[in-house]
């Protein structure tokens, strides 16, 4: 029950701050989808005559670009926490708290992701190429949580740094930088050190397989790919979070958790 409730709380205070500010929610809808669209196409040499056209031949490059929004809240999420938190004075309390800030994080990530989920479900339905757009999205779904877990495992391990070290919020802004060229270039094309990098990223795993999943391909084709990206996230997740759990006892016993 307590983290169904905190869950909930979680969720609430997104929606409040969309419907104290609705023109900008508005606004930032529109600009993810705008994107979404409009830079695939830029690169195919089709904007805007041929925006339908690159939607229907490299749907997963459309869908891709909107999950690197969804990405983004995971891998920036500690850090953004943890440095909010410290400004307001409430990060120590936080660290204080019966379910731990760690457990804090996860259900804010996983409120954050669902409210975004939406805006990526609008997307997959508009460039779907199979008739079972049902099954598509609820699919789709699986696959952006299960990679945005992992990708808060990445943030725990940039979060750590910000416990210990302070004032490194460039370094998520960085990691977020790399996602890109992972969203927009086939795995293929890719340099061998970007390609070796893709093999260990939950995101770009996520990015594959979206592919056969827009294009309804059999499940035999790519879920043997789901099952690899929910170990590999388990995995990122877990490391992540002790790695931040032992920055935590490091920043406590030193006095650094108020500071930022």
């Amino acid at each position: 029950m307590t983290a169904a409730a905190i869950l909930l709380a979680e969720l609430k205070r997104g929606l409040r701050n969309h419907l104290a500010y609705p023109v900008q929610a508005v606004c930032e809808v529109n600009t993810v989808i705008f994107i979404a669209v409009a830079v695939p196409s830029l690169l195919e040499g089709s904007f805007p005559r041929g925006i339908s056209g690159v939607a229907v031949e490299n749907p997963e490059k459309i869908v891709a670009l909107t999950v690197v929004f969804v990405a983004l809240i995971g891998v920036q999420i500690v850090h953004r926490v943890v440095r909010e938190e410290s400004d307001l004075g409430t990060l120590e309390q936080l660290c204080l708290a019966p379910i731990g800030l760690p457990s804090l994080i996860v259900f804010r990530c996983i409120a954050d992701t669902i409210r975004m989920m939406p805006i990526v479900l609008m997307v997959a339905g508009m460039v779907s190429q199979s008739q079972q757009v049902g099954w598509i999205l609820v699919t789709v779904s699986a696959i952006v949580l299960f990679m945005n877990m992992g990708m808060l495992g990445i943030g725990f391990f940039l979060g750590s740094l910000t416990l210990m070290a302070k004032r490194l919020g460039f370094i998520p802004n960085l990691a977020s930088l790399a996602l890109l060229p992972l969203a927009l270039s086939p795995s293929g094309e890719l340099p061998q050190a970007a390609a070796m990098l893709g093999s260990v990223l939950p995101f770009a795993h996520g990015v594959r397989l979206m592919g056969p999943v827009i294009k309804g391909f059999p499940v035999t084709l790519w879920i043997s790919s789901l099952v690899k990206l929910c170990i590999l996230s388990g995995l990122w997740l877990t490391a992540g979070i002790r790695c931040f759990v032992m920055a935590e006892r490091f920043a406590k016993d030193r006095g650094l958790l108020g500071k930022h």
